[in-house]
């Protein structure tokens, strides 16, 4: 009996150290096996479509897209299948995730599709030798969504909102009508790493000089207390959280629950970026009329960033060498490549995951509302610097919520710059 029970122990036990492994790349059926753990839930069955699609027109190559419980996060879940020794062959990853683990990335800075990048790969694509090791996946923008039906019958202009004050009294043509001005996310990715890096990228028009105004709140010669952009951006925000439907209750709507309102037209407002578009639609009754503005940040029409959306790749695919043989490495290029320059690749993109391609040589329209609107932005050359790329991993865990703290009322701004103030010079 005592025997039995711990042979029963030991099939348990490997059990279980094999499903927290997760999926295995090995195969002795002549296929090539690889993986993708996908960061951006939103686009998993259309991944996982795509997945098929490639397998079926790459006979001899599968595809296995791996998923993270919501317990944890998908770096969380990167970090574990590292530990293992079966990292996926590839990551949808955050780009300021990328340089954690460049040690263990293929070089891709070799591949086609290097030279079809529209403005050439970022600073970010690469690792501290000047190698690309980061695959481009989506272009993203961010700002005030607005339901074009609900601004309508509100009879607004949203050309002529460039201002905090214009953007106030839009606020009161919306709520004249019955409806409220704004939904506020408190999410802390999206207060953090999102709102209050507006202020950043509105600091200068080049990611490098940006950079050097962070290096300076780090060292205290910038002190955020005297900063204009930052002061202007938190004026801009309280007058949201005066309109906010959830003024009583601030912490209560969930993310879904936020694009649920804006989709039914609850309210004429949203800050967040056009990842959001499928949950709004969904919940829109056939209504796809939905554009950006920008955030304004001062009273002063002129000011940078007061006419301007931030948008800039925020997902990357890396691929694996530390874990996964040549041969799986070569396979996962294949992938690339084919997202890049075959008619089912470029489909997927743009018409089933519904990003915004930064491949010149992706002739697709976009029919998405929000992207349409993004990639109108860009075209006119109103589009700054998506700053959030360069954040430390810990920024939303600690800005954002500080940030969340002030919407709440638990804080004031003055705690609030002091804390954004200590949480950057620790970071020296």
């Amino acid at each position: 009996m005592k025997r039995i029970l711990y042979i029963i122990f030991l099939v348990v036990l490997v059990v279980s150290m094999l499903s927290g492994c997760g999926y295995t790349n090995t195969s002795n059926t002549g296929v090539v096996n690889i993986s993708l753990l996908n960061s951006k839930p939103e686009i998993q069955v259309a991944l996982e479509a795509a997945a098929k699609k490639f397998s079926k027109e790459n006979p001899g190559i599968n595809i296995k897209i791996v998923k993270y419980s919501q317990a944890e996060t998908y770096y969380d879940k990167l970090n574990s299948m590292y530990a293992c020794g079966n990292a996926p062959t590839m990551t949808l990853i955050d780009p300021n995730n990328i340089k954690n683990i460049q040690d263990n990335l293929a070089d891709l800075s070799k591949e086609t599709w290097v030279k079809d990048i529209s403005g050439g790969a970022t600073d970010i694509s690469k690792n501290s030798s000047e190698k690309i090791v980061a695959f481009p996946f989506a272009l993203e923008g961010i700002g005030l969504i607005y339901n074009k039906k609900v601004i309508s019958e509100a009879g607004i202009d949203v050309s002529k909102i460039n201002t905090t004050k214009s953007l106030e009294e839009a606020f009161k043509k919306v709520e004249s009508t019955g409806k409220k001005g704004i939904v506020i996310t408190n999410e802390t990715w999206s207060l953090g790493d999102h709102f209050l890096s507006t202020a950043y990228s509105a600091q200068a028009k080049d990611a490098k000089s940006i950079n050097k105004y962070i290096d300076s709140i780090k060292a205290g010669s910038t002190q955020l207390k005297n900063d204009a952009k930052i002061n202007g951006l938190l004026d801009t925000f309280d007058v949201m959280k005066n309109y906010n439907i959830y003024k009583g209750n601030p912490l209560s709507p969930s993310y879904n629950k936020c694009a649920e309102i804006i989709g039914k037209g609850d309210v004429g407002f949203w800050y967040m970026g056009n990842w959001a578009s499928s949950e709004i639609l969904d919940n829109s009754n056939g209504n796809k009329d939905f554009g950006f503005i920008p955030l304004p940040i001062s009273n002063n029409s002129s000011d940078y960033g007061n006419s301007e959306i931030t948008a800039g790749v925020t997902k990357y695919i890396v691929v694996d060498k530390k874990d996964n043989s040549t041969e799986q490495q070569e396979a996962a290029k294949k992938f690339l490549n084919w997202m890049v320059y075959s008619t089912s690749g470029q489909d997927f993109m743009v018409n089933k995951a519904g990003v915004i391609t930064v491949f010149k040589n992706n002739k697709l329209k976009q029919t998405d509302p929000l992207a349409k609107s993004i990639v109108d932005y860009e075209s006119k050359g109103k589009v700054m610097q998506l700053i959030n790329c360069y954040l430390p991993t810990d920024n939303s865990a600690n800005v954002g919520v500080a940030l969340k703290k002030y919407l709440a009322g638990e804080i004031d701004r003055n705690t609030l710059i002091d804390t954004i103030q200590t949480y950057w010079q620790n970071h020296k």
